[in-house]
């Protein structure tokens, strides 16, 4: 920086000095015209500032000289450890516990009671009684009871009795008992209705009293399970259940069941075993028993992309003085494409299926008065599906599957009685196709959309037609809550075309046309304990036949209120 500065500071003075020069020459020249002009001229020019050279004050560079030595000579250390324990005096403070303000558990209510009033004479009420919170036991009791004393039209025009009554009584309770449960359920069912559906072409005349039809039923069971949620202990559930079945033609019906459920997490897989005994006895004219006796052994393994499960199932059937043995296969397979997106299922499974008078009653309330049904053998079934999610909201499933039935049962108007009010079973070796879909959507917090859709196809040995089953069937069900003060409910359902057998060996079949029902409803809660509601029910009025000759009710309606203590 000096050095630089030392020569601006040269470059200065010679500039000075070249402007003195410079000066000088000019004067030269002015005096040399002035000579020349005027012959004679003498001036005397004095330099006032001559040319100082200065030379800048020099630094100095200071450079050390560095000795590099190659040779490392490493360090002689000697040293002793002596170990000597340190004394630490101090006295133990308790610390007092921080106090945790647990979350307030949401205020239970013990009792509910729904009580309306609807067209066709319709009175409804339920109520429901339970226990409040408690770690030892519960409790409840259950109340149900709908009738309707209106009439229904038949193809004719003629109004038919079709009133109805349902009545339900329950008391259940559970005892805990640390490692295990113990549980109860008693209680009465009354079906009353009519056989209010028959061939309009015969000129007859019921009386109330000729057509009427009521089913009594009296439960109860008796269980003892396991309350542990270890994995690895040894989870089981063992029932005991009694039903009786009559009707008011003093047909009745004693059926006891036993079985025993258990399973155990052992080395990777969980390997389990289920048992039933199921005894029948109907008593419609002569006494005749059925003893099902039913073993499956079964193992999963499950991993967090793939879940893998085989068994099958032992049945032995005993009917009146004939025994049978059936056995199926059991085994499912599914995996994750995409973990909780994508995931493929693939499987095989069979099972007998009990048909008893009271199962049979359930299906079809219109049937014979004491009719026995054999037992259905679904030799195989062969199913695979794809499940999953679009998005956190939206979910579905859709499978197809192929079943192969032995000896199932379709009803069929009794050909015994001209006029065809009551059913009767046919049976038939068949092959069914079932392809089924299923979307879930919660659009928002308050929005619930549900469709579900299915399509069969039946190939028949013996008979020309799968007498009442519909070829396909579809629902939506949508859900829509208003700030938990308004809910709203919507329904929609498809029901195919179905056929019905006709009168005669060369009866036609007799085409029930398939129907679309509209339902909606809407409650509106006043206050956390009291709401009121209404319900409209086939609000297009469509004429539907569950059953040929059994039209249903066309468009209803009814309003009511709940209430809870």
């Amino acid at each position: 920086m000096f050095y630089i500065i030392n020569k601006m500071k040269s470059k200065s003075n010679n500039l000075k000095r070249l402007l003195v020069n410079v000066q000088f020459l000019l004067l030269v020249f002015a005096s040399s015209l002035s000579a020349f002009g005027q012959q004679t001229l003498e001036r005397e020019v004095v330099v006032v500032r001559p040319y100082q050279p200065t030379v800048g004050d020099a630094t100095k560079i200071s450079e050390l000289p560095e000795i590099k030595d190659t040779v490392e000579a490493p360090p002689d250390i000697d040293y002793s450890i002596y170990p000597m324990p340190l004394d630490i005096d101090f006295e133990l403070e308790p610390i007092t516990a921080a106090r945790l303000e647990h979350d307030p558990l949401p205020e239970l209510r013990n009792s509910h009671i729904k009580l309306g009033f609807g067209t066709y004479t319709t009175p409804y009420a339920e109520l429901n009684i339970n226990t409040g919170r408690n770690e030892k036991y519960s409790a409840g009791i259950y109340l149900k009871h709908r009738s309707s004393h209106g009439n229904i039209e038949l193809e004719d025009g003629q109004d038919a009795i079709s009133g109805y009554g349902d009545n339900e009584l329950l008391l259940h309770g559970k005892r805990m008992l640390g490692n295990s449960n113990l549980r109860a359920e008693a209680g009465i069912t009354s079906n009353e209705f009519h056989y209010y559906g028959y061939n309009t072409s015969v000129d007859t005349t019921f009386q109330e009293n000729d057509i009427r039809q009521n089913f009594l039923r009296a439960h109860a069971s008796l269980g003892f399970e396991s309350a542990k949620n270890d994995s690895t202990s040894l989870l089981y559930d063992i029932s005991l259940d009694y039903d009786h079945f009559q009707d008011r033609s003093k047909n009745s019906e004693h059926a006891a069941s036993a079985g025993a459920e258990f399973q155990q997490y052992i080395s990777g897989q969980v390997v389990g075993l289920d048992m039933n005994v199921d005894y029948f006895n109907n008593t419609r004219v002569a006494d005749t028993s059925n003893t099902v006796l039913r073993a499956s052994p079964w193992v999963t393994k499950a991993d967090e992309e793939w879940e893998v499960s085989a068994g099958f199932h032992v049945y032995y059937d005993y009917y009146g003085e004939t025994g049978k043995t059936y056995f199926y296969p059991k085994a499912n397979l599914e995996f994750s494409l995409v973990k909780d997106y994508v995931v493929p299922y693939v499987g095989v499974d069979g099972k007998l299926d009990i048909n008893n008078y009271s199962s049979v009653a359930d299906e079809n309330f219109f049937i014979v008065p004491g009719l026995e049904v054999e037992n259905t053998s679904n030799t195989i079934n062969l199913f695979a599906g794809l499940k999953g999610n679009f998005t956190r909201n939206i979910s579905f499933n859709a499978s197809a599957a192929y079943r192969v039935y032995d000896n199932m049962h379709f009803f069929i108007n009794d050909s015994l009685s001209r006029v065809g009010n009551q059913f009767m079973v046919v049976y038939d070796d068949i092959e069914k196709f079932h392809y089924s879909g299923e979307l879930k959507a919660n659009l928002g917090n308050n929005l619930d959309i549900m469709f579900k859709g299915d399509i069969y196809s039946y190939e028949m040995q013996a008979e020309e037609h799968p007498w009442h089953k519909p070829e396909t069937e579809f629902s939506v069900h949508a859900k829509y809550n208003l700030q938990d003060k308004i809910i709203m409910e919507a329904d929609v359902f498809h029901v195919g075309e179905r056929k019905a057998r006709g009168f005669g060996p060369d009866a036609e079949p007799v085409v029930l046309e398939g129907v679309t029902d509209f339902n909606l409803g809407v409650e509106y809660r006043l206050t956390d304990v009291f709401s009121a509601y209404l319900r409209a029910n086939n609000i297009t009025a469509a004429r539907y036949h569950k059953w040929h000759h059994y039209p249903t009710q066309r468009f209803s309606i009814m309003g009511g209120f709940t209430y809870s203590l």
